[in-house]
């Protein structure tokens, strides 16, 4: 028999998240008061959602209660790998009105999929609304690679295991096919279970609409605020040159592109090196946008920070609406700390907490502005008042 389930997620969240770990605790209890309870029957058709016998308050508690110690286990580890990530990137009002709505919307369309024999049933578990996390799980972090444990056993001796991963698109895509076609054949009573596919099926589509709708929208705002603060952003860097080269230049930065480009895969600090040294004579030239971001971050890296300003000003100037154009003026702003050019920091940092809101470094932005910048001024001008 083959056994797998997701160990890990390559995603890291910026802040612990405090209302997942408070839900989980909340679900835990409920669980104890519900497995002590000696009238369990009566307490499940009581708070459990039950199609035929809709009730408000039953959309809601069903979503706390579980049938048992795998029921509640698998939920909560879902809840706890995937949901960080829904808090970490919405926020916490938010993300508590999403998995409350997701839990809704999921016992409402299951309600019309399940086969009237079934209506009398009551349904428990969070299920519908961690699908919902995992739906908007999926738009979001698609391409995060999930990390699986597997077992393969015959009889009770495990034969194999390991790791292996997916990415996460790939595998809630298979999940969610396999969530469709389970509820196809219990609504037509071509199988039985007791477990509510549709309550699934409905929760990872509902997250699915919510999350692309929050991506678009996210992506909307970040092109208007990166149009809104062009202006400020030519302030601080200047204005994209518009150099006219000879052809002999124009022949020798081809040549040095090429070198640049089929060198980054094998050896990217040298491929950074080549660009460094092209730069010096042609401070204008700029490579393809992926790859003009990890020469400008391989030069960061390397301490080449003349350089490495060099290649981050000509990635921003060129590719403003970049998803890396807010991590790449961090960089600005962090180069220009060393360089001790306090104000044009400032208005580093500051460009992006205005214009880029929904920025993954917006918190580190905002912490070089109102923490770091003031302090080093401040050490600098005891420092000149001592020496005067």
């Amino acid at each position: 028999m083959f056994f797998f389930f997701p160990l890990r997620d390559e995603y890291r969240v910026k802040k612990f998240p405090i209302l997942v770990l408070s839900i989980i605790v909340i679900n835990v209890s409920i669980f104890l008061i519900q497995i002590f309870n000696p009238d369990y029957d009566t307490f499940v058709f009581r708070y459990g959602f039950i199609p035929s016998r809709f009730s408000l308050t039953t959309l809601v508690t069903s979503m706390f209660l579980h049938s048992g110690i795998s029921h509640i286990g698998f939920n909560m580890w879902y809840l706890w790998l995937f949901g960080d990530n829904i808090e970490d990137r919405w926020g916490r009002l938010p993300f508590l009105f999403f998995y409350l709505s997701a839990g809704i919307f999921s016992m409402l369309l299951y309600s019309t999929l399940v086969p009237e024999k079934a209506a009398g049933v009551p349904v428990i578990g969070a299920s519908g609304a961690i699908a919902g996390i995992l739906g908007a799980y999926a738009v979001l972090f698609p391409k995060n690679k999930i990390t699986f444990k597997y077992f393969i056993w015959l009889f009770l001796f495990i034969i194999r295991f390991g790791e292996f991963h997916l990415y996460a698109a790939v595998w809630l895509g298979l999940w969610f096919v396999q969530q469709a076609f389970s509820t196809i054949l219990v609504a037509n009573e071509l199988t039985a279970s007791s477990v509510a596919f549709g309550a699934h099926f409905a929760g990872f589509l509902y997250g699915l609409v919510i999350g692309l709708g929050t991506k678009f929208y996210r992506e909307a705002k970040f092109r208007a605020n990166a149009q809104l603060g062009e202006n400020v952003l030519f302030n601080l860097l200047g204005n994209k040159p518009h150099i006219i080269r000879s052809i002999e230049e124009s022949v020798e930065i081809e040549r040095a592109k090429e070198r640049i480009l089929s060198e980054i895969e094998n050896n990217r600090m040298l491929a950074a090196k080549f660009y460094g040294e092209i730069v010096e004579k042609y401070p204008e030239v700029t490579l393809p946008e992926k790859i003009q971001y990890a020469i400008a971050d391989s030069l960061y890296r390397q301490g080449e920070f003349e350089k490495s300003y060099i290649a981050y000003k000509n990635f921003v100037l060129n590719y403003t609406f970049s998803k890396l154009a807010d991590n790449a003026l961090l960089a600005i702003g962090k180069i220009l700390m060393e360089k001790k050019d306090y104000q044009k920091a400032k208005y580093a940092f500051l460009q992006i907490v205005l214009f880029y809101p929904y920025s993954d470094v917006y918190e580190e932005a905002k912490y070089y502005l109102e923490k770091q910048l003031p302090k080093l001024t401040f050490k600098e001008t005891q420092g000149f008042q001592e020496q005067s």
